[in-house]
C-alpha cells in the first residue's frame, strides 16, 4: 500500500454480467478526483464465456492506461434471485482475475459499508449515492450510467477505508518502536564490562530482549558492557 503523501490512482468496479461499471479516481491526501469512468456492457444473446472475455478483457485495457494500484470492489448481496446473483458472481469473478492478473491490491466492500461511506447511511438510494459521488469528487455532472456512478463509490470507500488502515499501522509501529526504545533503555541500566560485540551476539540478544527475557547473566555470558549493547543496538538495528 503506497503512502498517503504521493497521489495514488484507485479503481472502482461495480460487476454485472450485463453491465459492469468501473471508474479511476486520483487521491491525495484527503482530495479526491475523478479522472474517468465507464461502463462494459455484454450482450444477452452471446455466451456466457464470450460475455466474461469482454469483461475481463475491458478491465485489463482500463487498467493499462490509468494504471490504477489498488481496488475497491462490491462483494456479491445475495437476494431472493438466486439467478443474477450467479451473474453478477461469475461477472466479478472475470474482474477479479483481471485486478489480479495486473497486480492489484484488492479491497472488498458491501453495498451497505460503500453507501454508508458515501452518503452516511445504509438506506441511501442510487439518487443520493450519485449525488455524494459528484460532491465528494468536485463532478459538474452526475456520472452515468448508475453502474459508474457505484463503481466511483466503491473507489472512494476504498480510499476512505485505505486511510483507516494506514493509520492504524502507523501507531502500531509508533507504539512498538516505543516499546523496543524503553526495553534498550533497561538493558543499559544493567551495567556489565565489555566493549563490543557482534552482529550475530546482538541477534540472540535482542531476541531475548524482545521477549522481555533478556537478564545482566546473558551479557556477562557474552562479555559485553551495556553500554556497547545499546551503542551495537542502535547501530544494527538502525535506530540513530
Amino acid at each position: 500500500m503506497q503512502s498517503n503523501h504521493n497521489p495514488i490512482f484507485i479503481m472502482g468496479i461495480d460487476p454485472g454480467l450485463a453491465n459492469t461499471g468501473w471508474g479511476i479516481i486520483e487521491v491525495q491526501g484527503s482530495k479526491k478526483k475523478c479522472i474517468a469512468y465507464g461502463c462494459i456492457t455484454t450482450s444477452s444473446t452471446d455466451p456466457i464465456d464470450k460475455r466474461l472475455k469482454q469483461i475481463y478483457d475491458g478491465l485489463v485495457a482500463v487498467i493499462s492506461r490509468y494504471h490504477p494500484t489498488e481496488l475497491g470492489i462490491e462483494s456479491i448481496f445475495f437476494s431472493a434471485n438466486v439467478k443474477s446473483a450467479i451473474a453478477t458472481g461469475q461477472a466479478r469473478g472475470a474482474a477479479l482475475v483481471a485486478v489480479a492478473t495486473e497486480g492489484l491490491e484488492v479491497g472488498e466492500y458491501t453495498p451497505l459499508q460503500i453507501k454508508q461511506t458515501i452518503v452516511g447511511t445504509g438506506a441511501a438510494d442510487k439518487d443520493q449515492v450519485t449525488y455524494m459521488v459528484r460532491a465528494i469528487l468536485g463532478l459538474d455532472h452526475n456520472p452515468k450510467p448508475d453502474h459508474a456512478a457505484d463503481a466511483l463509490g466503491a473507489a472512494i470507500c476504498h480510499s476512505n477505508f485505505r486511510n483507516s488502515i494506514s493509520k492504524k499501522y502507523e501507531e502500531q509501529i509508533a507504539k512498538e518502536a516505543e516499546t523496543i526504545e524503553k526495553k534498550g533503555d533497561k538493558i543499559a541500566a544493567i551495567g556489565s564490562t565489555s566493549s563490543s560485540m557482534s552482529v550475530e551476539e546482538f541477534g540472540n540478544v535482542s531476541s531475548k530482549t524482545k521477549r522481555g527475557k533478556v537478564s545482566k547473566a546473558d551479557l556477562d555470558k557474552l562479555g559485553i558492557s551495556s553500554s556497547a549493547l545499546l551503542n551495537s543496538g542502535k547501530r544494527i538495528s538502525g535506530w540513530e
